[in-house]
């Protein structure tokens, strides 16, 4: 087992810096974004007919692998990392170019040295795992992802090694009960796992067992990682249950094989990186992480429940539903446990304008961006859950019968967030989140803890009794 050295908190690398470090270490974290974001200028074309070359290597530039170049980005770009993290970042998103290589083994090789580089065991066993079951693909006649040859050459055990390498990459149950040392950078570059299994569905339709064994490992790991991150040992378990919830989630959503369903896990991506940030922050706004109208959390909540039913698996929307409750009350006992500051810091404040702005305008990336991405996987999908999308109106999912199950109509929704920001500050007020300049005086003692309140009315978020 890898054992990482002990580094100083990005946090307190900073510390006593001069205030311009912050600044350029932002801005060299944002660069990747910023050239990815450069990409849509190509969407259009890219949309039709991917971007393809041949120099250093065979790649290939599709709207698939567009969502992925932004979502990982932007995930790092906000994280408050120092020097040395900031450099693992960048070198890491350098290898992660590797999703536009065409050959079946160049991602998988990408992941094992940023394993290394990342001083996680974890990834080096889903990196091996990953160059096992596509090894067994090119050794029996696959040469590269989009070939027809690679189709034919796809077995089960292939496909489960995929699949295993996936679930370890996402930190899933069972795998998940085993403790790791928090690291925000690793963290933020999870969600990469998912793109080989989603790349295994251009390839054709999945049997019923491959389909089975995704929607058991995304739904047992929901209804874990949700449930437990209410009474977790301390923060960073908290945290890292409430990832696990939302990854789970998009791993569940790959495995229902639908339209919406892959909508779903896509915008997923965009929820977990701006979340990411916003969990790791101890601020008066945190709880914009959670799934609140009309942050994209809420969207991300909502797609995925949508699109649990537009496929008939009520189950597994209502394991959903109860998963996003317990996790948005974890979400508010982190924010009850944390020192909070009483300042919103710029990166911050720049998350949640992005996560309100993309909830309320979530039909434009839905249709121009995530759509595309879905078009060439329409081989291997089912018809068991469409997605109807109407600009500046809103999103409806709909079923084998062309019936809509759920409808989000966004325009609703924001005047909707109005009535639910203002209740939200009425409790805040209430229990002490916020503070008026007449309680200053106040002393912090009379504050009520949210909480403490909370266990002692609600007898199933105390946790298991322990014994001696």
């Amino acid at each position: 087992m890898l054992k990482r050295r002990h580094t100083p908190d990005s946090n307190e690398a900073e510390r006593g810096a001069s205030p311009s470090v912050p600044f350029v270490l932002g801005w060299l974290r944002a660069l990747p974004l910023l050239a990815a974001l450069g990409l849509l200028r190509w969407l259009p074309r890219i949309a039709e007919t991917p971007l393809t070359g041949a120099w250093p290597l065979p790649w290939r530039l599709d709207a698939l692998t567009l969502c992925f170049a932004i979502a990982l980005p932007l995930g790092v770009a906000f994280l408050p990392l120092g020097w040395r993290d900031t450099l693992k970042a960048l070198v890491a998103l350098g290898l992660l170019t590797a999703v536009a290589g065409e050959h079946l083994l160049l991602l998988p090789l990408a992941l094992i040295v940023i394993g290394g580089l990342l001083w996680s065991w974890r990834w080096l066993l889903a990196g091996g795992l990953l160059t096992a079951g596509l090894g067994l693909i090119w050794l029996s006649g696959g040469s590269t992802w989009p070939a027809p040859t690679t189709a034919t050459a796809v077995t089960s055990p292939a496909f489960l090694l995929i699949l295993l390498s996936c679930s370890i990459g996402l930190n899933s149950y069972p795998i998940a009960l085993l403790r790791q040392s928090p690291d925000p950078l690793r963290q933020a570059l999870q969600p990469i796992w998912l793109l080989p299994l989603i790349r295994t569905i251009e390839w054709g339709p999945w049997n019923s067992g491959w389909t089975l064994a995704a929607l058991l490992l995304g739904g047992v790991t929901v209804l874990w990682a949700g449930s437990t991150a209410l009474w977790a040992n301390d923060r960073a378990q908290r945290i890292e249950r409430i990832l696990s919830t939302w990854l789970g989630m998009a791993l569940a959503c790959v495995g229902l094989l639908t339209t919406v369903g892959i909508a779903a896990a896509l915008w997923q991506l965009l929820a977990y990186a701006l979340g990411l940030h916003l969990l790791l922050r101890s601020e008066r706004w945190g709880w914009w992480a959670g799934p609140v109208p009309p942050a994209v959390g809420f969207v991300a909540a909502w797609l995925a429940q949508g699109a649990t039913a537009a496929s008939g698996a009520f189950l597994l929307s209502g394991i959903f539903w109860l998963a996003t409750l317990l996790s948005s009350i974890a979400i508010l006992r982190l924010r009850s446990e944390a020192q909070i500051s009483p300042k919103l810091s710029i990166p911050s404040a720049i998350s949640i304008g992005l996560a309100l702005l993309l909830g309320v305008l979530s039909p434009l990336p839905l249709r121009w961006l995530m759509l595309p991405a879905i078009e060439p996987l329409q081989g291997g999908l089912t018809p068991f859950g469409l997605l109807d999308i109407w600009p500046w109106v809103g999103i409806a999912a709909l079923d084998a019968g062309h019936r809509r199950v759920a409808v989000l109509p966004s325009i609703a929704v924001f005047v909707l967030a109005l009535v639910v920001v203002a209740l939200a500050w009425l409790l805040a007020r209430v229990f002490g989140w916020v503070r008026l300049e007449t309680d200053e005086e106040q002393a912090p003692d009379e504050q009520p803890d949210l909480w403490e309140q909370l266990r002692q009315q609600v007898w199933w978020i105390k946790g298991p009794k322990r014994r001696g």
